[in-house]
């Protein structure tokens, strides 16, 4: 009764064996779960390839004009219009430059002056300084 028993046991393991770690399509269980496993570390190499190449992008482009505040008016009481603008290009550190053009009848002038981290060695006048406030809130 013993032996008789235990190849039931056998036979029965066995025939569970096979209906649970094989598909009706033949595929083994256990290799499927390999299959996914190093689908999943693929995938997780690729996830964190991207993020450092985010991280890269994003040390490259702090320095990149990333706000822009513009500024229009008009310099002279002698009528025209606002031909004349403040232009101020800045990096994520607020550095840059402004650029002002003084347009009139005669003649037009444009000229720069370098900012670092949101101020200037020159003294900017009130529509640089709007310019570079504009700027400043353009997130």
């Amino acid at each position: 009764m013993g032996l008789g028993y235990c190849l039931w046991q056998i036979t029965s393991l066995n025939r569970l064996r096979k209906s649970f770690f094989k598909s009706s399509d033949g595929l083994d269980l256990e290799q499927v779960i390999y299959s996914l496993s190093s689908s999943l570390q693929d995938g997780q190499r690729q996830q964190q390839a991207l993020e450092n190449a985010l991280i890269e992008l994003r040390e490259k482009t702090s320095f990149a004009v990333q706000k822009v505040g513009l500024v229009r008016f008009n310099p002279f009481d002698d009528g025209g219009g606002n031909f004349s603008f403040c232009l101020a290009l800045l990096d994520e550190h607020n550095s840059g430059v402004v650029i002002t053009s003084m347009h009139g009848r005669q003649q037009n002038r444009i000229y720069t002056k370098k900012i670092d981290d949101g101020k200037s060695d020159s003294q900017l006048n009130d529509e640089e300084l709007q310019a570079v406030k504009n700027a400043h809130y353009k997130n």
